[in-house]
């Protein structure tokens, strides 16, 4: 099929938006509910850090895909974007990327103390996905040095993965390199998360 420039670039918009919602989204939240106190409350009853772990993230995740496919609604109504793959594939493989990069934002909310720690540490970790994953611009215009740093941040499986399946049509069976790069990275963040949440 005929690939338009916006085909190509819709998955980085898409990195974005995740971006958005999996870390933005806990940063602001964690801070003020230790702020007044909620979270202090809820460690004296029997809740435990992956129960309310995995209740943010699926309410995270909902809110997040509602998004992107307002998204897909308006990129297809109003751009004219063609998409190859398999509607499946692509919600199950974007559940996937919002889920690992959600650990970056609970990990950061649930260290930070107040706002003040959280957001410059949620921008370090941030800049860099933005401008290297190819959210923006094609990673292929990129030093050959840079591409290669860039291979391994969390953001960029998600979106060659995410480009694969909307331009080429790419099935998910194709794409073990980009899932297990997401495997590594969710494990590895869900870890640090987990060792670094501090209830107050």
């Amino acid at each position: 099929h005929h690939l338009t420039a916006f085909d190509y670039t819709f998955a980085g918009l898409l990195g974005f938006s995740i971006i958005g919602i999996g870390i933005f989204g806990p940063i602001n939240v964690f801070p003020e509910l230790k702020k007044q106190g909620i979270l202090r409350r809820l460690h004296t009853t029997p809740l435990r850090v992956w129960q309310y772990f995995m209740a943010t993230m699926f309410s995270q995740a909902l809110t997040g895909l509602v998004g992107v496919a307002a998204q897909f609604a308006v990129a297809i109504a109003v751009f004219k974007l063609n998409v190859a793959g398999n509607w499946f594939e692509i919600i199950a493989f974007t559940v996937l990327g919002i889920f690992m990069i959600l650990g970056i934002g609970l990990a950061v909310g649930g260290w930070a103390k107040n706002e003040r720690q959280a957001a410059p540490l949620a921008n370090a970790v941030v800049f860099p996905m933005m401008f290297l994953s190819g959210t923006f611009f094609p990673r292929f215009l990129m030093p050959q040095w840079l591409q290669n740093v860039s291979d391994y941040l969390p953001l960029t499986p998600v979106i060659d993965g995410l480009r694969l399946l909307t331009t080429e049509g790419v099935h998910l069976i194709n794409l073990g390199h980009q899932l297990l790069l997401i495997g590594i990275w969710t494990l590895v963040i869900y870890v640090i998360a987990f060792r670094v949440f501090r209830w107050e």
